[in-house]
């Protein structure tokens, strides 16, 4: 039996996290019948109330969801630390808001089963339906187009937070990638890609968080600014 790590990063987010991490629970323990399959709140040092209400979900879940606590904030950081923590075959994450619709994830492993190093989670594929603010949606296809250019890559969707990799990755790229931030997976693609790694993108339902149940906060502005940067700083390292 093939086994399954899904990671939530999370900061701050005790209004979310016990309704995400159930709602996961529960679609695993409908769909993933054929898999050892587990999930992981990737606690970034959350201030609020996070680490008691995942506490208390590890202890409730009998061992299906386990906390971990991520000494500092980064959602890179989380991701990586949880992937390198626990054996499995098949190594996950998603947005602690579940923005992703979970009717995606069945197809995201079985793409990863079929012989694909990393699959992404789009919401530019075709068949893909996404509900976003009309300037997140701009930033979203400013971001691709940029690094698409910039990389000489087809993949159109770079930081959409629903991701899935195999043991492959985990051995020979995710010691290469340094940001630990909102950069992180999008470094994880294109260091894959240059690698020669399979990379698959599948059309996600996704709907943006709802701001008034989270404290986390995001700014479009500094993420903007950190990705520009981080696109830079790559394309130094890697196009020599």
């Amino acid at each position: 039996m093939k086994k399954i790590l899904i990671v939530i990063p999370a900061y701050n987010e005790e209004a979310l996290v016990r309704q995400t991490a159930m709602t996961l629970h529960d679609f695993c323990g409908k769909n993933l019948q054929n898999y050892d399959w587990r999930v992981v709140i990737a606690d970034n040092n959350s201030t609020d109330r996070t680490a008691e209400v995942a506490k208390k979900l590890e202890n409730e879940s009998g061992g299906k969801i386990v906390y971990k606590f991520i000494p500092q904030k980064g959602k890179g950081l989380a991701i990586m630390e949880s992937w390198k923590s626990f054996d499995a075959d098949i190594y996950i994450f998603m947005d602690a808001d579940l923005a992703t619709d979970l009717s995606a994830l069945p197809s995201l492993i079985k793409y990863i089963e079929n012989g694909y190093d990393l699959v992404i989670g789009s919401r530019f594929a075709k068949g893909s339906s996404a509900k976003r603010p009309i300037i997140r949606k701009i930033t979203s296809k400013i971001f691709s187009l940029i690094t698409r250019l910039i990389f000489g890559l087809k993949i159109k969707d770079y930081p959409c937070g629903f991701k899935g990799v195999n043991k492959n990755v985990i051995k020979n790229i995710l010691s290469d990638v340094k940001n630990d931030q909102f950069f992180f997976d999008t470094e994880l693609i294109i260091r894959s890609a240059k690698k020669g790694l399979k990379i698959k993108e599948v059309p996600v339902i996704w709907q943006d968080r709802d701001r008034n149940k989270s404290k986390s906060r995001v700014s479009i502005i500094k993420v903007t600014k950190e990705y520009l940067r981080e696109l830079l700083k790559l394309r130094k390292e890697l196009v020599k």
